[in-house]
């Protein structure tokens, strides 16, 4: 008999380029150090773009800017932003805006050029559930103590005696931002993903509930509820809702009395919502659009202008205040055609969640995490009628991480279900 012919063996995977690595890695390491401050964060950002264009340079890649889909959209926004310039009170200030823009522009196409592919993906939700382990740690931490561990900051307080947890944050709401973003991600991956995690990251999340009550934030309650509805919803599960109904019912037991009689003497639930001077900074939003409907009154200025479109009656005649409302304050200073810009970036985001969430059947862990970076970025959206999320750094950043994962997982999912040519 002959001998059976055997196969060649398989040439081994070649490893990809140093420069590739430094980016995936930089990647991971952003989704982790971003809600632990600001320096690790852009520093991080930095070295991911260096790599990235090292390895369009020295390894010839071709970019993917031209052929991911908000490409031009985000072009449209930077053009409507220098042409609000036109109307600007600070061009300094405004050029400022300009460069963050593409920062921002540049951190979504870092994560969509860098998650290319499931293990990628998995690879920096490790990282995003590092970093929720280290905040929520750390607001434990300061609960307990009174000052969070990293950087010795106290507690925040209002009405004098009633303690707000920061933890790695300047601000409690802005911690609750963060929470409110990720921590429906790490829901999902403890219902839907690996089994051997389920456990470690329901607990992550029980916790993460526990920091955001002690937050004391009506945005991060008001965000979170609206994330755990629709992540029930698309993961057809009734524990996001239950955790909902937990959290709203924990808030009545752990409202602190000085609060409880602050909000009884507020005349409609609007006014416990704004506090109520947000309605006085609102105002100021509307009298700026009013004066320049078109393209504002320049990118990065609203802080700037506001003394000249300030109410009677209002104190801040030197400086003024972020509007507390992301969608007023863009508005404001890129006018309605920035809004219409922004309005069609958000549209076009979820009509590719929309066709994650259709394919759960055939790439069921992809439509799972989608559901949860979906989720996440609904309560992002919904802390923005409350706050600026949108204008403060690491709030920018973790919304344009959101967008970056749920384009890139858009991209190489659909290019896998694609038909293979005879």
């Amino acid at each position: 008999m002959k001998p059976a012919l055997s196969m060649p063996a398989a040439a081994p995977p070649h490893a990809p380029p140093v420069w590739r690595r430094v980016q995936h890695w930089a990647v991971v390491v952003l989704a982790a150090v971003l809600p632990i401050g600001k320096f690790p964060a852009e520093a991080t950002l930095v070295i991911g773009l260096l790599a990235w264009l090292a390895g369009m340079v020295v390894g010839r890649r071709r970019p993917t800017v031209f052929k991911n889909p908000l490409t031009w959209l985000l072009a449209a926004w930077f053009l409507v932003a220098a042409c609000s310039m036109h109307n600007s009170s600070d061009l300094h200030a405004s050029f400022r805006g300009l460069w963050k823009l593409l920062k921002y522009f540049s951190l979504y196409l870092l994560v969509l050029d860098t998650v290319d592919s499931p293990a990628a993906l998995r690879r920096v939700l490790v990282g995003m559930a590092t970093g929720l382990l280290v905040v929520v740690g750390d607001g434990c931490w300061q609960a307990v103590f009174g000052q969070d561990l990293i950087y010795r900051r106290a507690l925040a307080y209002t009405f004098v005696t009633v303690s707000r947890v920061t933890a790695t944050f300047d601000h409690p709401d802005n911690l609750a931002i963060y929470l409110v973003s990720v921590a429906p991600i790490m829901l999902a991956l403890g219902l839907r993903g690996e089994r051997r995690w389920r456990r470690p990251l329901l607990a992550l999340v029980g916790v993460t509930a526990i920091v955001l009550a002690l937050s004391r934030t009506r945005v991060g309650l008001l965000g979170l509820l609206g994330a755990l509805l629709m992540l029930s919803c698309w993961l057809r599960h009734w524990v996001p809702a239950a955790l909902a109904g937990a959290r709203a019912v924990l808030q009545l037991f752990i409202t602190p009395a000085a609060v409880r009689a602050w909000a009884a003497t507020q005349p409609t639930l609007l006014h416990w919502l704004t506090e109520p001077e947000r309605l006085m900074y609102w105002q100021a939003a509307l009298n700026m659009i009013q004066a320049h409907p078109v393209i504002g009154v320049g990118v990065n200025t609203f802080v700037k202008a506001y003394p000249a479109f300030r109410t009677a009656g209002d104190h801040f005649d030197t400086i003024g205040p972020y509007a507390h409302n992301q969608y007023l304050q863009l508005t404001a200073e890129l006018g309605l055609v920035g809004l219409a810009v922004f309005l069609l970036v958000l549209a076009r985001v979820f009509a590719a969640l929309q066709r994650q969430l259709a394919s759960r059947q055939h790439r069921p862990f992809e439509a799972a995490v989608s559901a949860g970076i979906g989720s996440g970025f609904v309560g992002y959206l919904i802390t923005g009628g409350l706050e600026s999320s949108f204008y403060y750094l690491r709030g920018s950043l973790t919304f344009w991480l959101l967008v970056g994962l749920l384009m890139a997982v858009e991209g190489w999912s659909s290019h896998a279900a694609a038909p293979k040519p005879q």
